[in-house]
């Protein structure tokens, strides 16, 4: 968000208008019973409320690709694959980064824009081609869990701070250093308290 402030205010608009002040956005439906048994339903989910910060979670996730690599797997058959012989015991690593910016899925991957997450009617789309926490039966199993983490922490952040790069402080990038895990270099961030 340092990097796209229309975006971050974009964000706050959004839950402002949703949620209000006064309270923080609600990531599930908590339920309670009733002296007869019955469940009815307190606290309802603010997330299908929130379209735009829901694909700017989703494009945060493809553009910066955290874990770029997926984790090694061991092929468990000769296998062909596209013509290639790939023989039983090989050590296959998937290219995540690669398929999240593939310019024959994903137009202009090196742009960073959430509005590719939402339909013409600006609701929610997720695209078969992100898969930050893999995809098929090595599919991280924590991802679920994971999501909603995500989605409490951003929305709980931007719902009290806006966050800036402070004007003495070079220029911010989003490079980072890759190796098994694509981390953010140093920077300095001015942290600002919403009233």
């Amino acid at each position: 968000m340092i990097a796209y402030p229309e975006i971050q205010k974009r964000v706050q608009q959004e839950m402002d208008s949703v949620v209000g002040r006064d309270r923080l956005p609600r990531a599930t439906v908590k339920r309670t019973r009733q002296l007869d048994g019955e469940e009815v339903p307190r606290g309802l989910s603010d997330k299908d409320k929130l379209p735009f910060t829901s694909a700017v979670l989703l494009e945060i996730q493809r553009i910066v690709s955290t874990n770029p690599l997926g984790i090694p797997h061991s092929c468990g058959d000769d296998t062909i694959i596209d013509g290639y012989y790939i023989p039983k015991g090989s050590v296959v690593v998937s290219n995540l980064w690669a398929v999240h910016h593939d310019p024959d899925t994903c137009k202009n991957p090196d742009q960073f824009n959430p509005d590719r997450f939402l339909d013409k009617d600006r609701c929610l789309r997720e695209r078969e081609g992100l898969i930050p926490f893999s995809t098929g039966r090595r599919i991280c199993i924590g991802e679920n869990l994971a999501k909603m983490e995500l989605y409490i922490f951003f929305t709980h952040l931007l719902h009290h701070f806006t966050f800036k790069k402070p004007h003495d402080s070079k220029s911010f990038s989003l490079k980072g250093v890759t190796g098994i895990q694509h981390s953010p270099g140093p920077f300095l961030i001015e942290v600002i308290n919403r009233d």
